[in-house]
């Protein structure tokens, strides 16, 4: 039998020779207070895994790189962070251009950190975007909308995360600024932030003493900015890409039952198509697959379709159609809604070759998507697009 790890590896060989940009995460339930939970790997020195790491990694226990050099963590509760996933995306709207850039440590379950960075080019630049240094206790970056957004989060999956973290101090230095078809490239010096807890009716920001402190310290980015794209209103055959904003091109896959069925078979069928990439090894996708099939079966009258996409059984091989069709009905799941995709050889080899899951160095599962039924127009995916899960969904099945 496989270990997980090896079972995550061949996952990730369908993803050999393709640029990926942004990361897939799991969806676990979040649990626990604002006053609890250490990250699922915070309490880390390691450095992020981006080119001309700060400090070069080199700092003692007990210490952080910080403005370029080693300082004493004594006043943080969590130390450091280390990416394993990365994406930058841009998307144009209301006439402003918004660069998202999202760095997570999720391996191949929840709970994992993550932090997020958003910059609206024509209210946060002075001008031109391009290279400056902004000192980040000047300005508000806590608030959704606000020219620069950045947060930190802990303890997260698919749909929300434990604990938040907004600015204390930092530097943001920014060398080139993610122009679409360009590179994000740039430092966080001395990032230092602080827990709070985040109203869940309003989304406003309240701190409280006994919220803790994540240093950071210096953190390194690097990633390429994808072109805007523009989807079409209707399916489009041959697709217009693999990324959030494109229309996901035709495939194929074989359900329990053994019958192979297009993707644009759903053309203007259904409201929301809601992808779900799972493993029979996956202990999170045991507890997630019947919550998403409940959901599937409450709104499938208002225009949700549910795909379950298997890439594994429990040994991380090839899941056969009779493993399939226990799987389904163990998960109480209709078969006909539950999907093989493993060639022999590679683990989601159709599905992740026209949608991009937005994997760096690992994929989290279970992996989820939302596509616009209308047009196939890939709309979410887990860091992606704005909002959680359920509420893109709902956007999609409100739609006349």
């Amino acid at each position: 039998m496989k270990t997980r790890a090896q079972a995550m590896a061949s996952g990730l060989r369908v993803m050999a020779g393709r640029v990926v940009w942004l990361l897939a995460v799991g969806a676990l339930a979040a649990c626990g207070s604002d006053d609890g939970a250490e990250p699922g790997d915070g309490n880390t020195t390691d450095e992020p895994t981006v080119p001309g790491a700060p400090c070069g990694g080199s700092c003692e226990a007990g210490t952080y790189c910080s403005a370029g050099a080693c300082v004493a963590a004594d006043e943080c509760d969590i130390v450091g962070f280390s990416a394993t996933n990365q994406a930058a995306i841009a998307r144009f709207g209301g006439g402003q251009t918004k660069v998202r850039y999202i760095a997570s440590n999720v391996e191949i379950e929840p709970p994992f950190d993550k932090l997020l960075m958003e910059v609206t080019h024509e209210t946060f630049f002075d001008g031109e975007p391009g290279p400056g240094s902004f000192d980040l206790t000047g300005i508000d970056t806590s608030e959704r909308g606000a020219p620069l957004y950045l947060r930190g989060h802990t303890y997260c999956n698919d749909f929300d995360c434990a604990f938040t973290y907004v600015v204390e101090a930092g530097t943001l230095k920014i060398d080139a600024p993610g122009t679409p078809g360009g590179m994000l490239t740039g430092t966080i010096e001395g990032l230092r932030l602080k827990q709070v807890r985040v109203d869940t009716n309003t989304g406003d920001i309240i701190p409280f003493s006994k919220g803790k402190v994540w240093c950071i310290g210096d953190y390194n980015f690097d990633r390429e900015v994808p072109e805007l794209s523009q989807a079409q209103g209707s399916c489009v055959a041959d697709g217009t890409g693999n990324n959030v904003g494109d229309n996901i091109r035709n495939f194929a896959l074989q359900n329990c039952m053994g019958d192979f069925v297009d993707l644009h078979e759903r053309c203007g069928k259904t409201k929301a198509v809601w992808m779900v990439a799972s493993a029979g090894w996956c202990g999170a996708c045991e507890s997630f697959v019947p919550v998403a099939a409940e959901r599937y079966r409450e709104l499938q009258g208002d225009g949700l379709d549910l795909m379950v996409i298997i890439g594994e059984n429990t040994a991380g091989t090839q899941p056969s159609l009779e493993y399939c069709m226990d799987y389904a009905l163990a998960k109480g799941v209709d078969p006909a809604n539950v999907y093989v995709d493993h060639d022999g050889t590679r683990s989601w080899p159709e599905v992740f070759q026209w949608v991009n899951t937005y994997s760096g160095n690992s994929i989290g599962l279970p992996w989820n998507a939302v596509l616009d039924g209308r047009s196939m127009e890939y709309v979410w995916s887990s860091n992606a697009g704005s909002g959680d899960l359920y509420s893109v969904q709902q956007e999609l099945l409100d739609r006349e």
